[in-house]
């Protein structure tokens, strides 16, 4: 029996990426056929100029500055990406450009 597995990817943020990509990763390496559509905003993922610009998003997420700060949405997000990107370090996770390479040398679709 074939098994297919189809992804939609419908954000650009980190959050809405990486998830999608560890799915489609752990199908083929259990031999499930997968596929990635990516939406409007989640075209970013697969965008060359904006591989440098994915990061978590930040409307709505509380973080660790109190609401009256000024600035605090470009505090919050440079501290979230930071954080993010030293967890995805350490937990060798690659960033979204090699992990699509990886995802698409296994057969994925895009």
């Amino acid at each position: 029996m074939d098994r297919t597995i189809s992804i939609i990817v419908s954000q650009g943020s980190l959050e809405g990426v990486h998830p999608a990509l560890i799915m489609a990763n752990g199908a083929r390496a259990e031999g499930i056929e997968a596929d990635l559509f990516f939406t409007f905003f989640g075209l970013d993922a697969i965008t060359k100029k904006r591989w440098e610009h994915i990061k978590p998003a930040t409307v709505g997420n509380p973080g660790p500055a109190p609401a009256d700060t000024p600035g605090r949405d470009a505090y919050c997000a440079g501290f979230v990406t930071r954080f993010m990107e030293r967890k995805m370090d350490k937990l060798d996770i690659p960033p979204v450009p090699g992990f699509i390479e990886m995802i698409t040398d296994t057969g994925a679709g895009i």
